[in-house]
């Protein structure tokens, strides 16, 4: 695992502290402007949370917009690897309290991963983990189970790498499975509860994968197990 410079993280400490800022001064305003004085100190802080995360969400946004991270190997001292580092601050310190908490109902969550760049194609859902949103799409009709794990990066010794995580529509990702950098996925297929799906596998359509590492059991035209 590299080591993080003092640049990123002093770039990473003036946009927080900005958002911050920012996040209490507004909150302020709106609990003066609509509470009384007994509840305004409860609604000050209540807002001023929920304006951080929004006001976050959004500065992140417009990183991957004008300063985006593109999927691949990352090399040391590059201007990705400072991106890349910007973008790691970012989930450790603010998105993961979200991500990995699992407070947030799964509508919601939705949401929140769509806002860090997820795509989440129609009735689409996950109530597992999932990591570095913004290489991640998930068609229509699947689901993403109870624990699951996404992991779209790649941190091995001083090897550091994002790949994106495809999954198509009508897939099902079984509770506690991890799908790791570069899988692609088709439609109509299922990953078994606990499977591990390694880097660069293709799971075809209609194909159902189980074990760790996972493996086919079961293909569309057989009908029966391998």
């Amino acid at each position: 695992m590299r080591t993080i410079p003092p640049k990123p993280i002093a770039q990473f400490t003036i946009l927080t502290t900005a958002e911050a800022a920012a996040s209490i001064a507004l909150s302020g305003i709106v609990a003066k402007a609509v509470a009384s004085d007994i509840y305004r100190g409860v609604l000050h802080v209540i807002l001023a949370i929920l304006l951080f995360y929004v006001l976050s969400i959004a500065v992140f946004r417009l990183l991957q917009r004008f300063w985006p991270l593109t999927p691949g190997e990352i090399e040391p001292g590059s201007a990705a690897e400072h991106r890349a580092f910007l973008y790691t601050l970012h989930y450790l310190l603010i998105f993961n309290t979200l991500i990995f908490s699992r407070t947030l109902p799964v509508p919601l969550m939705r949401l929140v991963l769509q806002g860090l760049g997820a795509r989440f194609g129609r009735n689409a859902y996950s109530s597992g983990i999932v990591m570095d949103a913004q290489f991640v799409t998930v068609g229509d009709d699947s689901i993403i189970g109870n624990s699951a794990m996404l992991i779209p990066h790649v941190i091995e010794g001083d090897r550091l790498a994002f790949h994106p995580v495809r999954i198509g529509h009508r897939v099902t990702i079984g509770a506690r499975a991890v799908i790791m950098a570069d899988v692609t996925i088709g439609d109509d297929a299922t990953v078994a509860i606990q499977a591990v799906v390694r880097k660069g596998t293709r799971i075809e359509a209609g194909e159902v994968w189980a074990g760790a590492p996972a493996k086919c059991i079961r293909r569309p035209q057989s009908g029966h197990p391998e």
